[in-house]
């Protein structure tokens, strides 16, 4: 007698097939999904602010007068938030208003491509280290960690993300090319890690220290790879880097390259070794929240250490990546003003370490829930259990990922009002288009085309040091009412959080024009 045919639900093998195939599925998921959160509500969430307005200035101004540079009252400005995000930010934007008009949308949808482009090359580099499991969990725990914030930077006009889509794919393509170390793909490696430095100093700062550990780590103790595949790609991003700045020197502005140099060091000078206790007590307190992995982020980072432990080519290029999380830290922690977007490239490659960190506990996200539920039915369950101890740690992952992408996810979908949107529109339809407006608010003169003077951008580092050190205030070097009052003021966040524009003084000689969001617009009294 023949067997009967199986039936797919009593056939032992269907399960596993209908897994694998959902497991397969779940990267293209994962893509929609993340372009969804890339793109939606994409002018309303987060508001523009300071920071993305100064480098919305640059495109706008190339675009409208053919000058790279910003632009005040008192003409272009050539150092400033030109050097604050490099040329493969502010090109492509430029390239996008030329076509499509001067737009934050425009600009922001340029940066939501770069947002996505850096989820992709994160997930290949993951998967490659780690495996498809790994990498969902290391790419999931980059989108959704509230202390890195990667969604609320990413649709911004910022550098952090273009600067980590560079880093990482130099990483995936350079650990790929470990074996196979062809002079094209190191070439490659060079330029990636280049433009990675050249979109955000930042990331010279941790690449600079990590390459040369890459190559000290392999002729002391790895022995992992020819010396070509660390001196090329070293050797080839400093030469990308010093190349753009000696672009910066030699030909942005009409200056010498001597004037230009020290308006380059003034504008530069700020937040980058302030070595201060009390400073260094917050960065500690950031890093050991429950926005940043929960609290696990220094227990997970020690475990790295002995995941980079073997000598093999896969401890190596852990290690590598350890080197780079850990020389940001320490900086970020000893010499910087303690906001946690300083410390964002380590908080990114911490993904991959707390994935691997839940990977190893669990074999692979491996977790019977059928032979959990018939323990539990059968009374057999005890808390030592690996059955235990498995559904606790992936409960814990899960909730870490969850939590903070639904509150994400509800912000993008509900955003709060568009203060700037709505008094760019006030100002248009009641200020004049050449009227001379005063304000330390950047991303009003990139949404309207009033003339405004902005303060000069060594004011910048004076304020972080009063914020963030007690030093004097702005107003010590800055009086915005001499030798000639300005018809209007506008303040908002920033200006009144340094308190640039006195209260005294804007009581005394302004009126209160209009209150909207975060923005006051004052006019002189007659």
């Amino acid at each position: 007698m023949s067997a009967a045919p199986s039936r797919p639900d009593l056939n032992p093998a269907a399960p596993t097939a209908r897994r694998r195939a959902a497991l397969a599925g779940l990267p293209l998921a994962g893509l929609a999904l993340a372009a969804f959160l890339a793109f939606y509500n994409l002018v309303d969430y987060p508001l523009t602010w300071f920071d993305e307005g100064s480098h919305l200035h640059v495109p706008k101004t190339l675009v409208r007068f053919g000058v790279y540079a910003d632009y005040s009252r008192d003409g272009f400005r050539y150092y400033g938030p030109t050097i604050g995000v490099g040329p493969t930010v502010m090109l492509p934007i430029a390239a996008v208003f030329k076509l499509f008009g001067v737009g934050l949308l425009q600009a922001r949808a340029v940066m939501a491509l770069y947002l996505l482009g850096a989820v992709a090359v994160f997930y290949g580099l993951a998967r490659y280290l780690g495996g498809p499991r790994l990498a969902l969990a290391a790419t999931a725990l980059l989108v959704a960690t509230p202390g890195l914030g990667l969604l609320e930077y990413g649709r911004q006009v910022l550098g952090e993300v273009p600067g980590l889509l560079f880093t990482v794919a130099g990483f995936w393509v350079w650990f790929a090319a470990w074996e196979r170390s062809g002079w094209r793909r190191l070439t490659l490696v060079g330029l990636l890690f280049g433009l990675a430095v050249v979109t955000k100093n930042q990331y010279l700062l941790v690449l600079a220290p990590t390459l040369l550990f890459a190559w000290l780590a392999n002729l002391v103790y790895y022995r992992s790879a020819p010396q070509r595949v660390f001196l090329v790609p070293g050797l080839l991003t400093a030469a990308v880097y010093l190349v753009w700045q000696a672009t910066v020197v030699l030909f942005m502005g009409p200056s010498t390259a001597s004037a230009n140099l020290a308006l380059l060091s003034e504008s530069t000078a700020g937040a980058a070794l302030v070595f201060s206790a009390d400073l260094m007590r917050r960065s500690l307190g950031e890093l050991l929240s429950l926005k940043v992995f929960f609290g696990l982020l220094i227990p997970v980072l020690a475990y790295g250490a002995f995941v980079a432990w073997p000598r093999s080519k896969a401890g190596h290029q852990w290690a590598i990546l350890l080197a780079l999380a850990a020389v940001n830290l320490v900086w970020y922690v000893t010499a910087s003003i303690s906001w946690l977007r300083y410390a964002f490239p380590a908080l990114a490659v911490a993904c991959l370490f707390v994935a691997r960190f839940f990977q190893d506990l669990t074999d692979d996200f491996q977790f019977d829930a059928a032979a959990l539920v018939r323990a539990v039915r059968a009374r057999t369950l005890t808390a030592p259990s690996p059955l235990v101890w498995r559904a606790v740690w992936l409960a814990w992952l899960a909730l870490m990922i969850a939590a903070p992408l639904g509150q994400t996810t509800l912000k993008i979908v509900r955003p709060e009002p568009n203060g700037p949107l709505a008094m760019a529109d006030y100002l248009r339809a009641h200020v004049p288009a050449d009227a001379w407006v005063e304000t330390w608010e950047p991303e009003m003169g990139f949404l309207t085309d009033h003339d405004y003077n902005f303060p000069p951008p060594s004011l910048l580092p004076k304020a972080v040091s009063y914020i963030w050190q007690g030093g004097p205030p702005p107003t010590d070097f800055y009086t915005f009412d001499e030798p000639e009052p300005p018809p209007y003021v506008l303040v908002g966040g920033f200006s009144r959080w340094v308190g640039v524009y006195p209260d005294a003084v804007l009581k005394a000689r302004y009126e209160l024009v209009t209150a909207i969001g975060a923005y006051e617009l004052y006019a002189l009294r007659p």
